[in-house]
């Protein structure tokens, strides 16, 4: 199911780390397109080059690798 009026996103200001558990998102929407989007990949490149030891982070952020 491509992503609708009741999966379209997530409030970055609240991170729901059900979203991460396939048990409890049953949108078929990865938890890093409800957040970020398209810009996933470009945030994950911003990601290595200044924080690559992820010391930044919370449940739901971008990883580094």
């Amino acid at each position: 199911m491509p992503a609708g009026e009741d999966d379209d996103g997530a409030f970055i200001n609240y991170p729901d780390t059900d979203l991460a558990d396939p048990r409890w998102n049953a949108s078929s929407t990865p938890w890093h397109a409800l957040y970020f989007k398209d810009g996933y990949a470009r945030l994950r490149q911003a990601k290595r080059r200044w924080d690559p030891r992820d010391v930044f982070r919370h449940p739901l952020s971008v990883p580094a690798a």
